[in-house]
């Protein structure tokens, strides 16, 4: 429940002293007091109710606020009984603190306004309860479900259902990914005439990058949803971020031991047993053959969080852990599912690439290996996911077959290097044509695409074949190299793949 869902029921007939900007604050309890200071007794998002028995004199009223903004309550509800009205100088004090308050009307008591709250916060705190007794998210959704009177899921931004009480419609879940990365919440989803609409609300945590979060979706419209559905929905959110974080402990434990394994592994420092051990550990087994997985978004801890969703997306068995810049993935099964671990990563991101933002994503995949060439695998999908960064698009993935590609050594390549490199073949070409507002580096492009052919590039740059001789004779004198042999054209066509890479 929020503080606007009181002041807008008209049975109560409450009046706004304060903070009109801040009810949509969360009530999430309420506590009934005349003492001066009952922090003692708060824990945080109340609802203050207080008939100002504690007030003797007008300075009164600034300790009392003060202590209840220090509890960090919701608002302060005042009474009239006493009073007839609430006293200025309280008004004054919340004004000063930020203190949304509001007064109650004489003909309303307390014990009514306190009912009222706490029938709306009862869901919550039997969902709560049962998260609290180890209950997982089926069940949670099923309680959930029994409220609104309706199906619901959890969805995760990478595109897999995590949870929920019937079949959800593939059109309707690629319509709720489309709302969830770009439309702002909750909103309802319309994916065709012939579906019934959904309401698609988010689950509260801000821990996550939007790539990787969960959200909850029910049937219904949100415009016909009363008081007590947006309130099931609100704690149903908050309480699948319970889950979530849960899950996540799981996971990161899983992720810890084999996070420091895999690292020993690739310094020398430790035996392929002892990480076989490690793996075992977390669930793993390494008598089946297996495939790494690497992806860089941001900083480790959010391509850890990242790819572990996506793992889970792929229903495959898998730990997750940060490695290097990145994170490491291992997959583990028969190879007929490993051979179709491909084609699930590029659907998955493709799906997830509307959330990714301002982030770019990239993805590299190791050829099926067995556990006992475990170090292989993890440098071959680290070799891709420098491949797919090198790649112009926001989310690429790139496998291992893909490795046999002058990319892979330019993607292997430090990048100090790389720039150094384009700097000496191209530098002068790109002072010229700035100098001369000419187009000679453009020039130089289209003709090795055109393999130097004269008449092809000539008919692609809309010239005159004398003026392309003449253009490709001005970047030998400026460059002094010969393209008419073909070591200064690859070495060209080199530097030129690096121009063309995308900007951190």
């Amino acid at each position: 429940m929020r503080l606007s869902d009181l002041l807008a029921d008209p049975e109560l007939g409450l009046v706004l002293l304060n903070g009109a900007d801040q009810v949509d604050r969360p009530v999430r309890g309420v506590y009934i007091t005349d003492l001066l200071d009952p922090r003692r007794y708060l824990h945080g998002g109340e609802l203050v109710l207080s008939g100002l028995v504690w007030r003797n004199d007008p300075s009164d009223s600034e300790k009392f606020v003060a202590a209840l903004v220090d509890a960090g309550v919701a608002a302060l509800a005042a009474g009239t009984a006493r009073l007839g009205h609430a006293p200025p100088d309280l008004v004054e004090a919340c004004r000063q603190y930020g203190l949304p308050a509001f007064e109650v009307p004489l003909p309303v008591s307390f014990n009514a306004l306190a009912d009222r709250i706490q029938r709306r916060s009862a869901p919550r705190r039997e969902l709560v309860s049962a998260v609290a007794s180890g209950a997982d998210l089926d069940r949670v959704l099923r309680m959930a479900a029994d409220e609104l009177g309706t199906d619901c899921w959890v969805l995760s931004a990478a595109g897999w259902i995590v949870g929920g009480t019937g079949e959800l419609p593939e059109e309707t879940r690629c319509a709720a990914l489309r709302t969830f990365a770009t439309g702002r919440l909750p909103r309802t989803v319309r994916p065709g005439e012939s579906r019934d609409a959904c309401v698609l609300w988010p689950v509260e945590s801000e821990t996550e990058p939007p790539a990787a979060r969960w959200f909850v979706l029910a049937r219904g419209d949100v415009a016909d949803w009363g008081d007590e559905e947006a309130a099931i929905a609100t704690d149903l959110g908050t309480v699948v971020a319970l889950v979530r974080a849960r899950v996540d402990e799981a996971r990161r434990i899983a992720g810890r031991s084999v996070e420091a394994a895999l690292r020993r592994l690739l310094d020398g420092t430790s035996t392929q047993a002892e990480v076989a051990a490690r793996l075992e550990t977390a669930g793993l087994p390494t008598d089946e053959p297996l495939r790494a997985v690497a992806l860089g978004a941001g900083d480790p801890a959010e391509s850890t969080l990242l790819l572990r969703e996506v793992a889970a997306a792929t229903g495959m068995a898998s730990v997750t852990a940060p490695l290097g810049d990145g994170a490491t993935a291992l997959f583990v099964g028969d190879e007929t599912h490993l051979a179709e671990l491909d084609a699930l990563l590029r659907r998955i991101v493709a799906e997830t690439e509307p959330a990714l933002g301002q982030r770019r994503l990239a993805v590299g995949v190791s050829d099926i290996s067995p556990a006992t060439a475990l170090r292989g695998a993890l440098e071959e999908a680290g070799y891709a996911r420098r491949l797919a960064q090198q790649r112009r698009g926001r989310a690429e993935v790139v496998v291992a077959a893909e490795l046999a590609s002058h990319e892979v050594l330019l993607a292997s390549a430090p990048d100090e290097l790389r720039r150094s490199y384009r700097q000496r073949l191209l530098a002068d070409l790109i002072e010229y044509d700035s100098a001369h507002n000419s187009d000679l580096l453009r020039t130089l492009r289209v003709f090795l695409d055109c393999s130097g052919s004269w008449s092809r590039c000539a008919k692609r740059l809309h010239v005159h074949v004398n003026t392309l001789r003449y253009r490709i004779q001005r970047i030998e004198e400026i460059t002094g190299r010969d393209l008419a042999e073909f070591p200064s054209r690859v070495d060209f066509y080199l530097a030129l793949e690096l121009d063309r890479e995308p900007a951190d």
